[in-house]
């Protein structure tokens, strides 16, 4: 079977369930979750489309389409928490933050893996995970 993780906004008003095993676990270093993001590099998880489903609060839910990339931040409006990004192949792209924080800890099997995008990166890792460009 399976694993499931539930997880939800600051506020509470949006859950969410993720099943199975992510497509990618690691730290992305590109331009575009950087311009998305406003961050030098974001952990992640990311996940099929079928793999992720929005439990209760759907309504509290918004959406920014970037006006240039083809990615998307879905939020909670009422306490502005990013649920999950997605990119230009659609997958769901949820923040280690995030579950770190709802999980209380990052599960072995959500743990990063790598960092891609590397020789893009703004800033140096030395973490001993493997870099990849």
């Amino acid at each position: 079977m399976d694993e499931t993780y539930s997880v939800s906004c600051d506020c509470g008003a949006v859950e969410m369930h993720l099943t199975g095993s992510p497509r990618v676990r690691g730290h992305c270093h590109c331009n575009a979750c950087r311009v998305l993001l406003d961050t030098p590099y974001h952990s992640v998880t990311a996940w099929n489309p079928e793999q992720v489903e929005v439990t209760a609060g759907s309504e509290a839910l918004t959406t920014f389409q970037h006006p240039e990339l083809a990615m998307k931040k879905v939020f909670c409006r009422h306490c502005g928490e990013v649920v999950y990004n997605t990119n230009k192949m659609d997958w769901r792209i949820v923040s280690q933050h995030l579950l770190r924080k709802r999980l209380h800890g990052l599960p072995e099997a959500l743990l990063p893996l790598s960092h891609f995008h590397y020789a893009s990166r703004v800033v140096d890792v030395a973490d001993g995970l493997e870099k990849k460009d």
